[in-house]
């Protein structure tokens, strides 16, 4: 039986002419793996995200025939601390990850861009084009601005036009970093999901789903920190925004929990009570098995786990499997 992991990240060892950077990116070794400390931010970098093969062989062994893969944090990240010009960056790092894709013919890739930029539509195009893409990564806010605003709008507006698949990632630094985040993890733990969290709830709120009502929208991390507070977004669409200042004011024509129903999510998270919430908020039709192997190398067979568990037909499990990753990358000829 097929098993498609859409959640899965590999990149090349930052070399020594990447734009300047590489340095800055490389970290202080300990054991197989390096520490970072982008933006005052410790992190581990773990060997696995720059080794195919290992990749490639943990998967297997869980029993994962075909990995969506894609590199959420380099493009953001470089761009920010390079001199070089955005689109140079991501092209180098969209021909490093298609370059990566290749080495197996069982998985597919997406590419990445700066969605606030409308002059890197034509890299989307190349993407889907000649570098085979099945899509793209962005990540939920760039260099700390969202993703709802006007600046985005020219992007939203193509993809819509090409029924673009759009995963939504959060960035390496994420919305509240200065908050003692760089204590326990936190920036990773807690930052991460709630940028992503305050980006589907602007793109909500402000009425972005309703402009560009045809996306086609997947989220990591089960959308992150969207659940919990999805009915506090509903309280306050049901009070009203009278008398507050335009920028205040909330724009979605309908209640915002409706808007869930346009968005997929993947299932990583490591905790099963989560992915059943999931299942049932979503749809067992919108959730795609995900597991962020590379950067986080925790055995992905514990995610099939989880799903082989769920109280749901055998059918269905399929679906969460492969099927709706068939169906929402476009992913021929796999079962």
């Amino acid at each position: 039986m097929p098993v498609v992991d859409v959640h899965t990240h590999c990149a090349p060892r930052p070399r020594d002419d990447l734009f300047g950077v590489a340095e800055a990116l490389r970290g202080v070794p300990v054991g197989k793996n390096a520490v970072t400390n982008y933006r005052g931010l410790p992190a581990v970098a773990y060997h696995d995200m720059t080794d195919f093969e290992l990749q490639q062989d943990v998967c297997a062994k869980a029993g994962i025939t075909g990995r969506v893969i894609s590199n959420p944090f380099a493009a953001e990240v470089i761009t920010a601390i390079s001199r070089k010009p955005a689109i140079d960056v991501v092209k180098f790092i969209n021909d490093n990850t298609a370059a990566v894709v290749a080495r197996a013919n069982s998985n597919w890739g997406l590419g990445t861009l700066n969605p606030l930029d409308a002059s890197h539509i034509a890299e989307g195009e190349r993407c889907l084009g000649s570098l085979g893409f099945k899509g793209l990564l962005i990540t939920s806010s760039w260099h700390g601005q969202f993703i709802d605003g006007a600046a985005a709008f020219a992007f939203w507006e193509w993809a819509q036009s090409r029924n673009v698949p759009v995963f939504i990632h959060p960035p390496r630094v994420p919305i509240g970093h200065e908050q003692q985040m760089d204590q326990y993890k936190l920036d990773e733990l807690v930052g991460r999901p709630f940028d992503t969290a305050m980006a589907l709830a602007r793109m909500i709120l402000s009425g972005l789903f309703d402009r560009y009502p045809g996306l086609k929208i997947a989220v990591a991390h089960m959308g992150g920190g969207l659940l919990p507070v999805i009915g506090r977004l509903d309280f306050g669409w049901r009070l009203g925004c009278e008398g507050m200042p335009e920028r205040a004011v909330i724009r979605c024509k309908q209640r915002p929990s409706d808007y869930l129903a346009k968005l997929y999510v993947d299932t990583m998270g490591f905790w099963a009570p989560h992915v059943r919430e999931a299942v049932e908020v979503f749809g067992v039709d919108r959730v795609m098995l995900g597991t962020d192997y590379g950067p986080v190398p925790i055995d992905p067979a514990e995610h099939i786990d989880i799903v082989n568990g769920l109280a749901i037909s055998a059918p269905d499990k399929d679906k969460i499997l492969w099927r709706n990753a068939e169906r929402f990358f476009n992913l021929n000829g796999i079962a």
